[in-house]
């Protein structure tokens, strides 16, 4: 069987590196990866990690997801030079923590342009020849926060419930085609992303100038993270490997968190005036008692 070419976004560092790597090393050879990152003096650390797989079951390519020129050019090279695209994982994804009124028009347009248009651009792009070819998967990062929000992250949630609506809405309208939309739904991952979180609430909580209700928050959710656990990124590389490419049907959504949480998640989302979802987010920043947390109400 001929080896599925993948395209995948953001591979220099954490979700995306782990991925191209896995994929390229599989023993099997089952891969033809083409990795991209946003600029060539990123790559150090994937080539690395593939050792002698590169330019055999990976390439490595330039590719900078809020630029549409530099997209239609990515994907007809691919094409060109391996004649087809049979899976896409969006991946490339950017994130910001803060105190909502202070979050720059420059960030958020920066958040958007990468998390949500670039996904959405670089989708358009491939559309058309997997229709064409009647077959295809597109894979991308969504979020536990792209179903239900959480304070101070508001402007990166945001983006995550657009990927979700954008997602879930081409699923259906795909499936006749063959192609299948897999959103992967994620909690805290071990990579850089996460190191900027925790630098961001550190430098916030060092700021003399914020709110004292918003200091006392922000220094929940900092010994929140500290004493929570993140998820390797080579656990969520097998998770799309195992669910998403190596499923010949694969499913829409894949939330990959404890049983636990799950059953939470499920709760909050029956509830449709969305009161045990915001009683959950007061007791994430501080607020544990009941009592208390119906005052806020």
């Amino acid at each position: 069987m001929a080896p599925q070419i993948v395209l995948i976004t953001g591979c220099s560092t954490g979700i995306g590196l782990a991925t191209a790597t896995r994929l390229a090393l599989d023993n099997d050879q089952r891969y033809i990866v083409i990795a991209t990152v946003m600029s060539m003096s990123e790559k150090a650390e994937l080539m690395t990690a593939v050792g002698d797989a590169l330019d055999k079951t990976v390439f490595i390519k330039v590719l900078d997801v809020t630029d549409d020129d530099n997209i239609s050019y990515v994907v007809d090279n691919v094409i060109n030079s391996h004649g087809r695209i049979d899976v896409l994982i969006n991946n490339a994804g950017v994130i910001a923590v803060g105190i909502p009124e202070q979050i720059t028009r420059e960030k958020i347009d920066h958040l958007f342009s990468v998390n949500v248009i670039g996904n959405m651009r670089l989708t358009q792009a491939v559309l058309p020849h997997m229709k064409e070819r009647r077959a295809g998967k597109i894979v991308s990062m969504s979020s536990g926060l792209g179903r239900l929000g959480r304070p101070y992250y508001d402007f990166y949630c945001s983006t995550k419930f657009a990927i979700e609506g954008f997602f879930e809405s081409l699923a259906a309208g795909l499936r006749p085609y063959n192609i299948r939309v897999c959103l992967v739904e994620f909690g805290r991952v071990g990579t850089r992303m996460d190191d900027i979180v925790c630098a961001s609430v550190d430098a916030l909580l060092g700021d003399d100038e914020i709110d004292d209700l918003d200091r006392e928050h922000l220094g929940h959710i900092q010994r929140s993270i500290r004493i929570s656990k993140a998820t390797d990124a080579e656990k969520i590389a097998k998770e799309i490997q195992d669910r998403c490419l190596d499923q010949e049907k694969p499913v829409l959504r894949h939330f990959l968190k404890d049983e636990q949480v799950r059953q939470t998640m499920i709760k909050d989302l029956s509830d449709t005036s969305g009161e045990r979802s915001i009683a959950g987010n007061l007791e994430r920043i501080g607020y544990s008692s009941p009592d208390i947390i119906m005052s806020l109400h």
